[in-house]
């Protein structure tokens, strides 16, 4: 080969090989402008979620937003299923799209709706069963209870149907539906609130929002497989179960140690003292959402350095290096700004809850930790940390349900809870790691 064909096949290789870097580019870029949008999307969402408790804090007052934020706390509990399935919903989504199975995605969607309907219709009939001592116990009207009933159904469909969007990698679809969601919600409480329907606007809105969020994403699924010829899926229940169990805990852990404190507090304290108890929930929580994304970025590097043996500890620790970084300057910004944060969320009825908030923040920080640790266990098939994590979290609760003096002694023990939690739930993975590390080298 004479040299100026030495030299053209030089340049058609760089060619090829360059050709091949701009593809892989273009991939990662498509990834990155996803991620991006889904981020921009949630903080949208985020954003809001605390505008609505601003504008609904200031026109409900004390009292009633105290009632609000109570029954919106008991509909998370009472949704904690939905965010456990709807793992498995994106999981199936998934591997139907990438076999390019356009039959069972549409039959996967078909049977979402049909299960939705059916859930849903039972949590009305639950809900009306027990509206009388629910309200009771929560200190409110009973014809809230059905309601949040009816909210709970409308909230499933759009959970599980934007899980089936994040499955098919639909992003567009699933930023457009919670944007839509946070919206129509936003406006939704400052129309009912402007007409005088106080605590039923609250809901009516939350309603609103949840429904715009199923229309949305709805249209969109409808339009897409509308002219696909239909195929039942069949589902091994046995399998699901097991596969996630972790991830079941961890979802039931977070729920109850973030939401059930306001729950008992309404039920244990006068509407005012729960009004600002909620105030400090909402200031405090703001820290819990900011680090929301650790996990998410957590769990898949983790997942891929384990199933490839290579070892894990460095994205661990990478993350929580960033939770610590995030959550000192939440707690300072607490600590030295913590009255103007609480007149821009909720005004200055709810000053009272400056001393609560740079507690509730650092137990809402342990709570993220436990949050990323937990992840971390499933992506390393570490799952014994359920069990301690769940004791620890009913025992907190029935410590703050049996010993509540005044609302400083509630924080601190939901603090302690989640400060021993977060502990056990270390040692525990740092324990079954040491065991499982034999076989992992030897294999």
């Amino acid at each position: 080969m004479s040299y100026n064909q030495r030299v053209q096949a030089g340049r058609v290789a760089e060619s090829s090989s360059l050709t091949a870097r701009w593809a892989a580019y273009l991939r990662s870029d498509s990834m990155v402008r996803q991620g991006a949008l889904v981020f921009c999307a949630s903080m949208f969402g985020n954003i809001c979620g605390f505008l609505f408790h601003a504008i609904a804090s200031r026109r409900l007052g004390v009292e009633e937003y105290g009632a609000l934020y109570a029954l919106i706390s008991a509909f998370l509990i009472v949704a904690t299923p939905f965010n456990i399935f709807a793992t498995v919903v994106a999981k199936f989504a998934a591997e139907f799209r990438a076999l390019r199975d356009a039959s069972h995605l549409r039959g996967l969607v078909l049977g979402l709706v049909r299960g939705c309907a059916i859930i849903g219709v039972g949590y009305m009939i639950v809900a009306v069963i027990v509206a009388v001592p629910l309200a009771r116990f929560l200190h409110v009207s009973a014809w809230t209870i059905p309601f949040i009933g009816l909210i709970v159904a409308v909230a499933l469909l759009s959970a599980l149907l934007r899980a089936f969007a994040q499955g098919t990698q639909d992003f567009l679809g699933y930023s457009f539906s919670s944007a839509g969601e946070g919206i129509a919600k936003v406006l939704g409480i400052i129309f009912f609130t402007a007409v005088g329907w106080h605590l039923f606007g609250g809901l009516m809105a939350f309603f609103v929002g949840a429904l715009t969020g199923v229309v949305i994403i709805g249209l969109g699924l409808y339009r897409r497989y509308a002219p696909v010829a239909q195929q039942p899926v069949r589902y091994d229940w046995r399998r699901i179960a097991l596969t996630s169990g972790g991830s079941a805990a961890l979802t039931i852990v977070i729920m109850l140690m973030g939401y059930a404190d306001v729950v008992i507090v309404k039920h244990s304290f006068d509407p005012t003292q729960a009004g600002i108890y909620s105030a400090a929930s909402l200031g405090g929580k703001i820290l819990f959402f900011l680090v929301g994304f650790i996990p998410t970025v957590l769990l898949p590097q983790a997942a891929d350095r384990h199933a490839r043996g290579e070892r894990t500890h460095g994205v661990l620790l990478a993350s929580c290096w960033m939770l610590a970084g995030f959550a000192f300057c939440g707690l300072l910004a607490f600590r030295v700004l913590g009255i103007v944060l609480l007149h821009a969320l909720v005004g200055n009825a709810y000053d009272a809850a400056q001393g609560l908030l740079v507690w509730y923040g650092s137990a809402m920080a342990l709570l993220a930790l436990t949050n990323v640790l937990g992840s971390y266990g499933i992506a390393t098939h570490r799952f014994a940390f359920a069990v301690p994590a769940l004791l620890l979290t009913i025992a907190t609760l029935s410590t703050i349900a049996f010993y509540h003096p005044s609302l400083l002694s509630v924080v601190k023990v939901l603090f302690i809870g989640n400060l021993i939690t977060t502990v056990a739930v270390a040692l525990v993975l740092g324990l079954q790691g040491m065991r499982t590390q034999p076989v992992a080298s030897a294999g």
